[in-house]
């Protein structure tokens, strides 16, 4: 098996998840973290036996490294993925795209120009529970999905230290509710229009709690509700529900704590018909960012497109969430080709 060496780009919460994950991978070494400070890029190369750095030139440079993992700042993500598809390098780019319409569509043009492997690190799409539902959406068993009902709600995260973070996040409609936006438009297809009502926290400049309801070309519509003003005490809490012709599918997830990784948690995937009892599905137990990266390095030893995750469809999901910031500001329904 020929090795491949990744680098990860930003040493944070993210950047130390994704690193992890390609440290148990066969056959990958880790080979450098870049950070513009050592606090956390240090201590993790060392963990890893790597070496950390603050010449990103360095990395795009050693032609011996194949791939980048960019989990830098979204401000970073158009000027880093555009040098690195310049330098030659595979790229998995962490979610969101960006923070505005020009450096999404610039980074998917980017992609599409290149002839290196581009992915976006949409983590729903390789959580076991989510794949489960998909399948059994997929499967027509319940017949056509009509409605998606998500909630995604917790405190302030843990990983923020301090201060004002709606410049680098988007706040949690951009940061955190695009997962559910990503995951309604993976069950329901190509999302037309966005009505968002949303509490701006003066804390974060940004709006962190939100409710949306978005439209698709189907006749099928979503509501996504949730943030991250949650009290302290409050459990992250998730859930995923769609509601089809002949039945529904509903994923339930409660942490032990105010952070998903934490303590024991409510865990349940049920598929409701309309003959029979519920039947709960047994879902077998992975960790959905190592689910994330195995695919992205099996895709480049395939040499295939990461079909399950490409620009494309993050930028759909963006498009979701700028709508709905619009329609917070102006009080209406957005279409989404008008963002």
């Amino acid at each position: 098996m020929t090795t491949i060496r990744i680098a990860v780009l930003g040493a944070g919460f993210m950047g130390g998840t994704h690193a992890h994950a390609y440290h148990k991978l066969d056959g990958i070494d880790v080979a450098a973290i870049y950070a513009t400070s050592p606090k956390r890029a240090a201590p993790l190369a060392d963990e890893l036996g790597t070496m950390w750095t603050d010449d990103l030139d360095r990395i795009l440079e050693d032609d011996t490294i194949d791939a980048v993992d960019i989990c830098l700042p979204t401000p970073e993500h158009r000027a880093a993925i555009e040098a690195s598809l310049g330098a030659g390098k595979h790229v998995l780019l962490e979610k969101p795209l960006s923070l505005t319409k020009d450096d999404a569509t610039a980074i998917v043009a980017a992609a599409q120009a290149s002839d290196r492997l581009v992915m976006v690190a949409h983590v729903l799409r390789f959580w076991p529970e989510y794949v489960a539902l998909k399948r059994v959406v997929d499967s027509g068993e319940l017949g056509a999905p009509l409605q998606v009902n998500a909630v995604r709600r917790q405190p302030a995260p843990a990983w923020v230290e301090g201060g004002s973070r709606g410049h680098l996040t988007g706040g949690s409609l951009h940061d955190m509710l695009i997962h559910d936006f990503d995951a309604a438009n993976w069950v329901l297809g190509t999302p037309v229009s966005a009505l968002a009502t949303g509490i701006f926290n003066p804390k974060n400049d940004a709006v962190d709690q939100a409710q949306v309801m978005v439209t698709y070309a189907s006749g099928a519509s979503a509501t996504i509700d949730g943030g991250s003003m949650m009290p302290e005490s409050y459990p992250f809490t998730s859930r995923f529900e769609v509601f089809c012709e002949n039945g529904a599918v509903e994923y339930h997830f409660q942490a032990g704590g105010r952070s998903f990784e934490i303590g024991e948690p409510t865990n349940v995937l049920t598929v409701y018909r309309n003959e029979g009892d519920p039947e709960v599905i047994d879902v077998e137990q992975t960790d959905a960012y190592e689910n994330e990266c195995a695919y992205f390095v099996e895709c480049l030893r395939a040499g295939a497109s990461p079909d399950r995750s490409l620009p494309e469809a993050a930028l759909d999901a963006m498009l979701v969430s700028l709508a709905a910031q619009a329609s917070v500001e102006r009080g209406a329904p957005v279409r989404i080709d008008a963002v």
